[in-house]
C-alpha cells in the first residue's frame, strides 16, 4: 500500500514543499474545523442513503465528529509516511465494513474539499503565485487520500469477486 502511495505521489508531484505549507496551514485552518465538521454532518442527515450507516444517534455522531477533527488534523500535521497511510486506509476499510457506498465518500471528500478552500481563502498568502501553492498541496493530499480510500473498496470488490468465484465453481 505504502509503495502505492509512493507511486502516486510521485504521480501528483507531491514533495517535501507541499508538506511544509500543509503544516502552514494547520493553524490558519484549524479554527474552522468546528464549522466544518458540523457542517458535514449536517449534510449527512439530510441523506438518507448516507445517514443509514449512522445507527448509534447522537453519541456515534459525537465520536465520528471527534473522529474527523483526528482527521482533519492529521491531514495538515505529516508526516505523509506508512502510518499515515494505514490510518487513511483504516478510514476507507471502516466505509467498507459500514457499507457505506463509495460514492458517498466520494462525495464527503468533495464537501471537505469545498469547505477547507473556503476557509482558505479567508486566511491566503497575499501572493497568487503562493496562493495557488497552496491550493495545489491541500488538493494534492486530498486526492493523495482519496485515492487510498478507494483502494479499500477495490479490495473489497476483488475480494467478492473471488468468493462469488469459488461458489459458482463449487455449485
Amino acid at each position: 500500500l505504502f509503495a502505492l502511495y509512493q507511486e502516486l505521489r510521485a504521480y501528483v508531484g507531491w514533495d517535501n514543499a507541499d508538506a511544509n505549507r500543509l503544516a502552514t496551514l494547520k493553524p490558519l485552518l484549524e479554527p474552522a474545523f468546528h464549522e466544518i465538521i458540523d457542517d458535514f454532518y449536517e449534510e449527512v442527515a439530510r441523506h438518507p442513503n448516507a445517514v443509514r450507516v449512522i445507527t448509534g444517534g447522537e453519541e456515534q455522531i459525537a465520536r465520528l465528529k471527534k473522529t474527523l477533527r483526528g482527521w482533519l488534523s492529521d491531514l495538515f500535521a505529516g508526516p505523509y509516511d506508512e502510518d499515515f497511510v494505514q490510518r487513511r486506509f483504516r478510514v476507507g476499510q471502516r466505509h467498507v465494513e459500514l457499507r457505506l457506498d463509495q460514492f458517498y465518500a466520494n462525495v464527503a471528500m468533495s464537501r471537505i474539499r469545498g469547505r477547507l478552500l473556503e476557509a482558505l481563502a479567508q486566511h491566503a498568502p497575499d501572493s497568487t503565485e503562493d496562493r495557488d501553492a497552496v491550493v495545489r498541496s491541500l488538493n494534492r493530499i486530498l486526492d493523495l487520500d482519496m485515492a487510498i480510500i478507494d483502494v479499500a473498496y477495490q479490495r473489497e470488490f476483488a475480494a467478492r469477486e473471488q468468493r462469488q468465484q469459488r461458489l459458482a465453481t463449487l455449485g
